[in-house]
């Protein structure tokens, strides 16, 4: 419990006896029995909240190793949840595949349909193995958008976002509120990052296939409705711009070092660590700025 170690009995479950290891899934619903997802979120969330915001303590994880590990174990938490509730309906939707699908037709038109998706599946999937907050709701990058809004104003957005950053380089951690400040607009700045992501790409596509003759050409390139807007020159441009001055992955690893640095009483350059502040202020303010023109005028494209 209170170190680690690589010898092969340590890699092995401690907590569960023989009997259980044999039959694991009877513990999953014992644990859901007692527990709701809002309960393990709660106190888990307590947990790492008071670990991370207290001077002075002295533990071997860093505060950017416990955030990575509670997101992640609220996943897996949660995904056990749903492979409990599914469970008692396993055997039935078994036997309803068994009794439908010989009377399906050919493959033909599942591969069509698989094409005509191929452009979204291979951006939502990228997206979702890079996000580190944001983990779902990137079919419509619109209402990414929305949901960033009704969080913030712009005003609002740039005066946290300059708080934060300018905690990065200073030896103490963000005290302006809880790190549920920092974790909810982190996670609302990668969201319109995945957002600003996905338009770029439809209209990088809409421009592969405008070329073509044929709309239904178009409309086998799996571009959602989103991709046909013709967007302004001014935004394509500084769209681009954005990616170019650090591609999605390097995006999601200053966001993850603005985390770390924000709520840590260490300094950024304390550690040897870089971050060029204003630009990142100045590019991300921009950002919610362009995502505020293309969610206002976007009634005015389609």
């Amino acid at each position: 419990m209170r170190y680690i170690s690589e010898d092969i009995q340590d890699l092995k479950p401690v907590w569960i006896s023989s009997q259980e290891t044999e039959r694991p899934e009877k513990l999953l619903a014992e644990f859901w029995r007692n527990y709701t997802i809002a309960d393990c979120r709660f106190f888990l969330w307590q947990m790492l909240s008071a670990s991370i915001s207290t001077e002075g303590q002295h533990v071997d994880a860093s505060p950017a190793e416990q955030i990575y590990f509670f997101e992640n174990l609220v996943v897996y938490l949660e995904a056990s949840f749903v492979l409990d509730q599914d469970r008692s309906f396993a055997k039935a939707e078994a036997g309803e595949r068994e009794h439908t699908e010989p009377g399906e037709p050919s493959g033909k038109s599942d591969s069509a349909e698989t094409n005509r998706g191929s452009l979204p599946k291979k951006l939502n999937k990228r997206l979702k193995r890079l996000s580190i907050w944001h983990r779902d709701g990137f079919d419509d990058p619109y209402a990414i958008l929305d949901s960033f809004f009704d969080a913030y104003d712009l005003t609002s957005f740039k005066a946290r976002l300059y708080d934060i950053l300018q905690v990065c380089c200073q030896e103490k951690y963000y005290d302006k509120g809880c790190p549920a400040d920092v974790l909810y607009l982190l996670e609302k700045v990668e969201s319109i990052i995945n957002a600003a992501y996905l338009i770029l790409s439809g209209e990088k596509e809409k421009r592969v296939t405008k070329s073509k003759p044929s709309a239904e050409v178009a409309r086998n390139a799996g571009v959602r409705p989103e991709g046909e807007i013709e967007l302004p020159a001014g935004t394509s441009q500084f769209l681009t711009e954005f990616f170019e001055y650090k591609g999605l992955k390097k995006w999601k690893q200053e966001l993850n070092r603005i985390c770390l640095y924000s709520l840590s009483s260490q300094s950024a350059q304390e550690w040897g660590v870089y971050i060029d502040l204003l630009t990142l202020y100045q590019l991300l303010g921009r950002l919610a700025e362009t995502a505020f023109d293309l969610r206002k005028n976007k009634s005015a494209w389609v």
